[in-house]
């Protein structure tokens, strides 16, 4: 059978059969390496290989756990590439978390910045928003709730991935406002997650 779609391709994965899952794998290997690496930048982490190579397989094994669970609670609302991206993220978030646990408080860079600063804590993050919102909310009505300008913010920001400096010149407005658009719409999200 060929998986020329994604639908295909994640059934086919869930059905546990060999050759959709070797094809899934290889056609996201790439987005996964690249969540892995942009968080890490992200959190100024140094790049090591074998923590890379690592996350990456830790990424693959939590779409096995649980029956493909994961895979099997994705909802088509928004890109699957996306998603996967996310999900690698939160697997980089979760092992330097654990890696804080670990730091000295005390531990500091050549900068004199504290290591541990650098790490998250386990209080939702902006670019986790979005996995937020999904479980409480469609990611389609959402966008939709927003102003065209905030709407465009999105597009550029967390689907493109662009940069806050690339967004100023194609929004033609400062960074400064680039922060506080990006602020305010993650404000929303934060305030749609919040439980009833």
């Amino acid at each position: 059978m060929r998986y020329n779609n994604d639908k295909k391709l994640i059934h086919g994965c869930i059905s546990q059969n060999k050759k959709a899952w070797d094809t899934f794998v290889k056609k996201y290997s790439k987005v996964i390496s690249y969540g892995i690496v942009h968080t890490l930048k992200k959190y100024s982490v140094e790049i090591e290989d074998h923590v890379v190579e690592d996350l990456f397989h830790t990424t693959f094994l939590s779409l096995l756990e649980n029956d493909y669970k994961k895979l099997r609670q994705f909802r088509w609302n928004c890109k699957l590439s996306g998603w996967l991206h996310l999900i690698a993220a939160r697997t980089t978030i979760d092992y330097l978390r654990k890696q804080k646990q670990s730091l000295s408080l005390d531990q500091e860079d050549e900068d004199n910045n504290k290591l541990s600063d650098r790490i998250p804590d386990e209080k939702p993050l902006a670019d986790e928003a979005f996995e937020i919102v999904e479980e409480k909310k469609s990611l389609e009505t959402l966008i939709k709730s927003l102003k065209p300008r905030e709407q465009f913010f999105i597009q550029l920001y967390v689907i493109q991935e662009l940069s806050v400096p690339e967004i100023s010149k194609l929004m033609k407005i400062t960074p400064n406002n680039v922060y506080q658009i990006k602020n305010r719409v993650f404000g929303k999200m934060k305030m749609i997650a919040q439980p009833l």
